[in-house]
């Protein structure tokens, strides 16, 4: 699962209005036109790159396609955004300790936070 394609084809905001529509419940491509005020079409044309992602799974129910969110692409998701949340918690502020770890080719320390802030006549102590 490309969890960078999943995010990219929720960032359409159709899709994501579709997809927060399907949180509240299953639906057709009918009920999603009407709540979108788009066509069928336009609809199937959005599921079928839901589907292809795996975000959404489909059954018929009468005359009617009905559309449902897939869990484990959520999850998927959710796993991901929890994977970048720890990283972030692990990351070291170098500005507290006056010790950037980061190094360029010529000896200097490159942080872009000191140079950004000295330029800006900010002390970055």
């Amino acid at each position: 699962m490309d969890v960078g394609q999943l995010m990219r084809t929720l960032s359409e905001p159709t899709r994501y209005k579709i997809v927060q529509l399907l949180l509240e419940r299953h639906h057709c491509s009918r009920s999603l036109s009407k709540m979108l005020g788009i066509s069928e079409s336009a609809v199937s044309q959005h599921m079928a790159l839901l589907k292809e992602q795996g975000l959404v799974t489909s059954f018929r129910h009468g005359y009617h396609i009905h559309y449902v969110l897939n869990r484990e692409a959520i999850e998927g998701i959710r796993s991901e955004l929890g994977r970048w949340l720890s990283l972030i918690d692990s990351i070291e502020d170098c500005h507290g300790s006056n010790s950037c770890q980061f190094k360029l080719g010529d000896k200097s320390t490159g942080c872009l936070y000191r140079i950004s802030t000295k330029e800006k006549g900010i002390n970055a102590q």
